[in-house]
């Protein structure tokens, strides 16, 4: 994609109603024979306030965002919340969202590691149960808003972007031998280009002294703005406090949103509810035969 379509890239809520643009990309997705049979309107609403509601730009994300998908579906389709592999997923990390939006209308996301053992690391798995907490959470508001039946999809209650905040304390240098560049390429791919929200900032704390050796391994997969975003923090947690609200932080790090062993509950629980969503292919699965213009990704 051009950087036109860059997810880095700060973008406006428009003064205009979206309600047609909406009618306009569902009915779009549903007679494209390069799509899926069908997505939710409030996933589509996430695609078009990602793209400042641009419709060839969300049109081409689209394309991407699912094309990526079932070009690789051992990261993107083929999920089981049952599954052996991704139940020790759960266990040896913590992926989190955290609750509410930041007063600049972004959404928090939690990572750490719960074993430090180098050998329980999954690149696979890890990027599995990413994306399948992301799809969960994709199809409800960002907000706190109660979603019964009178609730009315309303773009507000939708993040303009996400705010990554990272906990390495316990890396070595032999986690490294465990992570799949492969598997980190297309991560870091579909998360910069072909992902429905912007990246804002990603935080990491509790930085290892090996810092520099991990930064080179990551660098030749990140673009230069998303590199530009990334801060870390290696003198304790008061510099994460001055970019991010401490009180929708977990109570460990200093913050009120809840315990970490409660927020995890919260975030397999969205997971558990959604797992037919995740599951159905007629959200997720290309069926056409026709060769898609994305087809080289």
């Amino acid at each position: 994609m051009d950087n036109d379509t860059d997810l880095a890239t700060p973008v406006s809520t428009p003064e205009t109603a979206w309600s047609g643009q909406l009618a306009e990309m569902i009915a779009w997705f549903e007679g494209n024979p390069n799509l899926p049979e069908k997505i939710e309107p409030i996933v589509m609403l996430r695609f078009l306030k990602c793209m400042a509601y641009d419709v060839k730009k969300t049109q081409a994300l689209v394309e991407l965002n699912y094309t990526m998908r079932n070009k690789h579906p051992h990261l993107f389709m083929d999920r089981n919340m049952n599954d052996e592999m991704t139940a020790k997923g759960l266990k040896v990390s913590d992926c989190l969202i955290l609750p509410g939006i930041t007063p600049e209308g972004n959404k928090l996301l939690f990572f750490r590691m719960t074993d430090l053992d180098p050998t329980t690391r999954n690149s696979v798995e890890e990027t599995k149960i990413f994306f399948m907490l992301s799809d969960a959470r994709f199809t409800r508001p960002d907000a706190e808003v109660d979603v019964g039946k009178d609730y009315v999809l309303d773009e507000g209650d939708i993040a303009s972007g996400d705010v990554q905040i990272v906990d390495i304390e316990g890396y070595t240098l032999r986690h490294l031998a465990y992570v799949s560049i492969f598997v980190l390429r297309i991560y870091m791919k579909f998360l910069q280009e072909a992902y429905p929200c912007r990246l804002r900032a990603m935080h990491v704390i509790n930085c290892p002294s090996f810092l520099d050796k991990l930064v080179s391994m990551m660098s030749p997969f990140l673009r230069e703005e998303v590199r530009n975003m990334i801060k870390y923090h290696t003198e304790g947690l008061e510099s994460l406090y001055a970019e991010v609200p401490r009180d929708m932080l977990p109570v460990e790090y200093g913050g009120k949103a809840g315990t970490i062993e409660q927020l995890k509950a919260r975030s397999i629980q969205s997971i558990r509810e959604k797992s037919a969503y995740l599951s159905d292919e007629r959200y997720w699965k290309i069926t056409s035969q026709s060769k898609s213009r994305w087809s080289w990704f």
